[in-house]
Order: structure tokens, then sequence, then C-alpha cells
């Protein structure tokens, strides 16, 4: 359920588990150093778990997709949901 402002809630930092702190941390290394949709998904973390693995198969040479194809996708689905950012 979202708050007032439309924003959905956020795992508490300190109640993560090993596990999620250390993908977390490797979240800011390798993607952002903003953890909104990390811990926006580690609500559920079976959820956030599915989306890290579908994103290190995605961004890796585990797909047949060209970075390129992956790109043109991304740019695409934010016009269409006119994204902001």
């Amino acid at each position: 359920m979202a708050n007032e402002l439309g924003h959905l809630p956020k795992a508490n930092l300190d109640e993560l588990s090993d596990d999620l702190a250390e993908r977390r941390r490797i979240w800011f290394e390798k993607a952002y150093e903003d953890d909104n949709l990390f811990l926006t998904l580690a609500q559920q973390p079976e959820v956030l778990r599915m989306f890290l693995d579908w994103t290190a198969f995605i961004y890796t040479d585990k797909s047949s997709l060209q970075p390129d194809m992956v790109e043109l996708c991304r740019i695409r689905l934010a016009h269409r949901n006119e994204c902001v950012h």
C-alpha cells in the first residue's frame, strides 16, 4: 500500500538479511548509489531475488540479447511510461 505521496514502503536497512545486505552492497558497487528500488522490492525478499537474478541474466553474457537492444528496450519503456529520469 502506498503512502499519501504515492510512495511504496521500503524495507528497513537494519532488518535486511546478511544475503540481502551483501546484494545491496553489490547494487551500490555495480548499479546505482540509490537504493529506492532495491529497498522497495526488499519488502518482499523473494521478489527482490527474482528481480536481481533477472537483471544479472539480462546484463551479462548469459543472455543472447545484444547490449544495444537491451538499452533500446529500456529507452522505449521509459518513453512509453513518460519517465522523467
